[in-house]
């Protein structure tokens, strides 16, 4: 059976994972946790060893797999600590707050040929599977995007024991490297070219906080295909509705934009006449994280290599940190280097 431990589990997604842990073959034998806060649960829910203190865990247990939570700072250094030990891990998103930081790491896996995934979940998402299914499977490009996710009040982190979350200087800023790096990723795989140039707007006036409130992103490709991507803190969320998700996406074949119901789909029919339906699809996103647990271990054991790892979210990084500098600068252009 596979060991697996969890490291750094004081994280809002934590919860997400435990059921494909307790239903996919796996032994949940340790869990690290330097405040504390989580281990009581999961010790009487797995039987699990409990550690303050990851390099004790990982200096006493033997593992298979990891899964890597944590602070937004600390996760590089957590994940040098595993690289290091050849223990193939998982590790949440952002990875780190600087873009060189986790390029580092993924020079370091590579040279291992270690397994490390990173849950950009659109990867996973009926979305994607809507629109490549248009397509028959044949290759395609977008000719623009454009996606909005407005999430709940920043106290949530707060409540959720991650006061962390509302400090640039620990995680790296707001909703765009918290949400965004989701539609980066996306945008950035159905575009499927690099980006070019990256501008933003961001601001912090309804909260008061050193992290932005809200921002909007506008990338564009080497071609000149087109993203947008606006997210926030500012949605008024409770129990039943927790967020505002919106989306667009077209290619030369079809038009694809967020339903009620899921993804109002138009397209043309052989002698050119136009067709609509609606394909239901999953919007809650939180659903998808224990096929991200289910995936990862599966690959991992079976030689895959991940659907998404460390070089896609050094590249979302590399975008957010343009990003945060244009909003700087008052929207400026700021062009990657490719």
């Amino acid at each position: 059976m596979v060991r697996v431990a969890l490291i750094e589990a004081t994280h809002w997604h934590m919860p997400l994972y435990l059921p494909a842990l307790e239903t996919h073959g796996v032994q949940l034998i340790a869990v690290s946790d330097a405040i504390g806060r989580s281990v009581p649960d999961l010790a009487k829910r797995f039987g699990c060893r409990t550690y303050r203190d990851t390099r004790e865990l990982l200096a006493t247990e033997a593992i298979d797999f990891a899964f890597v939570f944590g602070r937004h700072a600390d996760m590089p250094a957590l994940a040098a600590q595993l690289i290091a030990r050849g223990i193939p891990f998982a590790i949440e998103k952002p990875c780190g707050i600087r873009a060189n930081d986790v390029a580092a790491l993924a020079r370091d896996a590579e040279a291992r040929d270690l397994f490390v995934s990173v849950p950009l979940i659109f990867r996973q998402s009926d979305l994607l599977k809507v629109v490549c299914d248009a397509h028959g499977g044949a290759p395609f490009q977008i000719d623009h995007a454009s996606f909005r996710f407005m999430a709940g009040p920043p106290g949530r982190y707060p409540a959720a024991g991650n006061d962390w979350m509302l400090d640039p200087a620990v995680a790296g800023g707001g909703p765009l490297i918290n949400l965004g790096v989701h539609f980066i990723d996306l945008f950035a795989e159905l575009a499927g070219e690099e980006i070019a140039t990256v501008s933003a707007a961001a601001t912090s006036h309804i909260n008061r906080l050193a992290i932005e409130d809200a921002i909007s992103v506008r990338l564009q490709t080497i071609s000149g295909r087109i993203g947008t991507i606006e997210c926030g803190y500012t949605f008024p969320s409770d129990k039943a509705v927790q967020r505002e998700f919106s989306f667009s996406i077209r290619t030369p074949t079809i038009y694809v934009q967020s339903h009620p119901d899921g993804a109002f789909l138009r397209t043309r029919s052989d002698d050119d006449a136009l067709v609509t339906s609606v394909e239901r699809i999953r919007l809650e996103t939180d659903m998808y994280y224990p096929e991200f647990v289910r995936r990862s271990l599966d690959d991992a054991f079976s030689g895959a290599r991940p659907l998404a790892g460390l070089r896609d979210a050094e590249r979302a990084l590399r975008v957010v940190e343009a990003a945060y500098r244009s909003a700087a600068e008052n929207g400026a252009p700021v062009r990657l280097s490719l």
